[in-house]
């Protein structure tokens, strides 16, 4: 993920600004004498880290996995129950809940799977995208294709 790894080696800030994690570690210091050998540790295990790897995360996604329990419950349904033409871009068939699935063999919404595409289908053939966008703009005519615009896509 491009935004969220930064490069440890010759990353330098001023002296006034200390990271969030190192100003919780040193406030953990002087509130708890007895717990200086294991804040050092920490440290020098943090330290080790950085020289083994020359890449780190920005932020610990790990930490917010409580989180992602209710971000997608229900949204196959959200998604099924909005009565207007719907496209769903895929990158593979296996992404398909049961949901979904039995949605689209009822034709509630067109699928266009593009193969050898990842996660960011948008990304890995942003052409391809269009084209499928493109066609279904013209397909249900809310656009309308100048310059003999080519329907590559079944459906059109």
């Amino acid at each position: 993920m491009v935004g969220q790894v930064k490069q440890c080696e010759g990353i330098t800030s001023p002296e006034g600004s200390k990271s969030i994690v190192e100003g919780i570690i040193e406030e953990e210091e002087e509130d708890e004498e007895g717990s200086e050998s294991v804040n050092k540790r920490k440290k020098e295990d943090d330290m080790e880290t950085k020289k083994d790897h020359p890449y780190t995360w920005r932020i610990e996604l790990a930490k917010t996995e409580k989180y992602w329990d209710g971000w997608f419950r229900g949204l196959s349904n959200l998604f099924l129950s909005c009565p207007i033409p719907k496209l769903l871009l895929l990158a593979g068939v296996d992404r398909l809940d049961k949901d979904l699935t039995i949605g689209q063999m009822q034709g509630k919404f067109q699928m266009q799977v593009l193969p050898q595409c990842g996660h960011a289908v948008h990304e890995d053939a942003p052409d391809k995208v269009a084209e499928a966008v493109a066609t279904f703009l013209i397909r249900h005519r809310f656009a309308e294709s100048i310059g003999g615009f080519q329907c590559v896509f079944p459906g059109c």
